[in-house]
């Protein structure tokens, strides 16, 4: 289990830790009835927040932002000199969790993403792991919720008796959405935005192959298979992050 702190990139802490120490936490919040927010966090929505001081107060109340992208863990070790084996990316924690929920019978519920992709991720999560024990789903509706699906969602949650709850909405959309669900369920749960791992595990996107992932060229394969909708995200964004990142190793 490797802990090495939590460091500053940009404007917001990222915790520098691997997959068990993520999951230890997981267990004792759950033992203990403790609310948790966790986010693995990619460069783009630490740029945004840098220019967005309502997006970095609420990254501010997540309790663990994980480096998500090869780009955030390096960030680590370029300003720190702290290395890390390998990043926390949001799909392999999703199936490290549900692995988890088969042995400790935690419930888990999903939110977001449209409704052929659930049904997709739900068969592909029990033909990898058989006793995932998933409670509840809910689809996204792409756009904001009104008061009547606020409370709707409150009560399908509590209904579900979900320990665990893992959102899909895009970043920084995913975050600031499970920042403002925490606040309205108030009951303790896990809320975990994962980003694109509904699509990647569900099969309804291509990941990029291991050898991309490991080299930090992840974000090429995506631009090559979404060029429209992630452009911006990694030809404006990803320039500017290291940009950022130059100022402050300078200052």
């Amino acid at each position: 289990m490797i802990y090495l702190g939590k460091f500053k990139i940009i404007d917001n802490l990222i915790t520098a830790c691997d997959y068990e120490y993520i999951l230890n936490t997981i267990e004792k919040a759950i033992k203990k009835k403790k609310n948790l927010l966790i986010s693995p966090i990619a460069s783009h929505t630490l740029v945004k927040a840098h220019y967005d001081p309502i997006l970095k107060k609420i990254l501010d109340n997540f309790n663990y932002l994980l480096p998500d992208s090869q780009w955030v863990k390096r960030s680590i070790w370029f300003l720190y000199g702290k290395r890390l084996k390998e990043r926390v990316y949001g799909p392999d924690l999703m199936i490290k969790i549900c692995q988890l929920s088969q042995d400790k019978g935690y419930k888990i519920f999903l939110y977001g993403n449209k409704k052929e992709t659930l049904e997709k991720l739900k068969e592909k999560l029990r033909k990898k792991i058989p006793r995932v024990n998933i409670v509840g789903e809910e689809p996204s509706k792409f756009r904001e919720l009104t008061k009547k699906e606020w409370k709707e969602l409150k009560e399908k949650i509590k209904e579900s008796k979900a320990d665990i709850i893992f959102v899909s909405l895009g970043s920084p959309k995913q975050e600031v959405f499970s920042y403002r669900l925490k606040r309205y369920i108030k009951e303790p749960k896990i809320i975990i935005p994962v980003g694109a791992a509904f699509d990647f595990i569900s099969g309804a996107k291509k990941q990029a192959p291991k050898w991309m992932q490991r080299g930090g060229l992840e974000w090429l394969w995506r631009l090559w298979q979404e060029p429209r909708r992630v452009w911006r995200r990694y030809l404006v964004y990803s320039f500017k992050y290291l940009e950022l990142l130059v100022k402050q190793k300078i200052s």
